[in-house]
């Protein structure tokens, strides 16, 4: 019922020299890139130029990726419906053996195929930054945003991991999910992480206790703990642009390298939402003393409190 026959004639369409562009295309909907954005727009504030997103949205745009991972991972559970066979294009000769991995990994999927996480994840991240940035016009935002999911959404198609139906199922949900979490938090952080761990739950419900449950399970519940604790002194403290290079410096190889780990070795389910929890946490968290540290070496005037 899901074939229709269009990864068949996107695949004989594509040429062969064409699957790296798609390859690397395909990352905008996935979720080590979400973590790298969300993340540096969160330690930055509204001190990146061009950009009016205090800590607050961007830790709601957060909590929205983390309720789309929780959601993409009830649904394929909830369904478990397969992908297309595998189309093989990953076997390119000419693709270099330093990335022949990342390339391989980047062109091919496993485990259930509906719905589209990227699809979703990406209709959720990056409309919800649509909705929550002042930069440009909200036109221009959700033309941008579109031509995102469009985008991704067709990779998946191309690539052959995905059937047309399960990007439209994603985006569909994606959209879905955005109008609930403003509909029901209202543009706030501290439900819409509720939220996110409420369906994280769910999913372990529904799948058991797998790798990816477990993670999901992990950082909304690390994530929510953690604003709980730290929102009224992140919203309330300085904001400088040596804050956010300090955190991102610190960050970027302390709990980027945490995610990077967890991810690689897929550890048990105790350990993965320990682990997991302690990313997101930190992530959160670390302003506290970044911000205070870049507020005694910020020159005069580039300290902005809240």
């Amino acid at each position: 019922m899901r074939d229709l026959g269009v990864v068949e004639a996107l695949g004989d369409l594509l040429p062969e020299a064409a699957v790296p562009v798609f390859a690397l295309l395909t990352q905008l909907g996935d979720i080590w890139l979400f973590f790298a954005v969300l993340s540096f727009l969160y330690w930055f504030g509204d001190r990146l130029p061009g950009l009016a997103l205090d800590r607050r949205r961007a830790a709601l745009a957060i909590a929205l990726a983390l309720g789309a991972l929780s959601l993409t991972i009830a649904l394929k559970g909830l369904f478990g419906l397969p992908r297309p066979p595998n189309p093989g294009i990953a076997d390119l000769q000419y693709v270099p053996d330093l990335l022949y991995g990342p390339y391989v990994a980047a062109t091919t999927a496993s485990g259930y195929g509906f719905p589209s996480g990227h699809a979703l994840g990406t209709t959720v991240v990056w409309g919800g930054l649509a909705v929550v940035l002042d930069a440009s016009t909200p036109r221009r935002r959700a033309l941008a945003a579109g031509t995102i999911v469009g985008v991704v959404s067709l990779t998946r198609v191309v690539l052959g991991v995905h059937y047309a139906v399960d990007v439209l199922a994603g985006i569909a949900v994606g959209l879905g999910y955005l109008a609930v979490v403003f509909g029901l938090a209202g543009g706030r952080t501290r439900p819409a992480l509720w939220i996110a761990v409420a369906v994280a739950v769910g999913a372990v419900a529904i799948g058991g206790p797998t790798f990816d449950d477990a993670a999901a399970l992990g950082a909304t519940v690390g994530a929510a703990a953690t604003w709980e604790l730290v929102r009224g002194a992140v919203a309330a403290g300085p904001v400088t642009r040596t804050g956010g290079l300090l955190a991102t410096a610190v960050g970027f190889p302390a709990f980027g390298g945490l995610f990077v780990a967890v991810y690689a070795l897929e550890p048990p389910f105790v350990p993965t939402v320990a682990t997991s929890a302690v990313v997101i946490a930190g992530t959160l968290a670390l302003p506290l003393a970044t911000d205070r540290v870049g507020e005694r070496l910020a020159p005069a005037g580039a300290v902005e409190a809240r």
